[in-house]
C-alpha cells in the first residue's frame, strides 16, 4: 500500500507469509521496481473519447454504433442462394450425425474392407 503519511510518501507492504529462499530475488526485484514509481493521488475517472470534451452523451453513443463498419462482411461468399438439394440434405444429416460413415456402418455390423493386404502367393509347379 502507498503510505502518504510518512513525509513524501512511501510503500508500506505487508506480506501474508514469510518468503522462501528461492523467492527472495523476485521480492527484491519487486521492491526495486516499486521504488521508482509513485502512484497518483488524484481520483480515478473514466473518459468517453468519442464525445466532445470527454463527456458521455447517449446520442453520440448511438451514432458510434450506427456508423457503418469499414470492414464489409463477405455474406455472398458464405451464404449461397441456391444450393443443390442433395448437398442440403447431406449437410442436414451430417449436422445431426446421421451420415453413414465407415465408423457408423461398422457399429451397425456392416463389414467393409478398409485396408488393403498385399499377399504374394508362390505356386509350385
Amino acid at each position: 500500500m502507498w503510505d502518504q503519511h510518512s513525509g513524501q510518501g512511501d510503500w508500506n507492504l505487508v506480506f501474508v507469509r514469510d518468503f522462501n529462499d528461492w523467492e527472495l530475488d523476485m521480492v527484491g526485484d519487486l521492491l526495486h521496481t516499486l521504488r521508482g514509481h509513485r502512484p497518483s493521488l488524484e481520483d480515478d475517472s473514466v473518459k468517453w473519447r468519442q464525445g466532445r470534451n470527454g463527456l458521455f452523451r447517449v446520442k453520440e453513443a448511438y451514432r458510434m454504433l450506427d456508423k457503418p463498419n469499414a470492414t464489409v462482411f463477405p455474406a455472398r461468399r458464405i451464404w449461397v442462394d441456391r444450393v443443390p438439394t442433395k448437398v442440403c440434405f447431406f449437410a442436414w444429416e451430417a449436422t445431426w450425425g446421421k451420415v453413414l460413415t465407415l465408423d457408423r456402418l461398422q457399429i451397425r455390423g456392416v463389414q467393409l474392407p478398409n485396408c488393403c493386404f498385399c499377399v504374394v502367393v508362390k505356386k509350385k509347379m
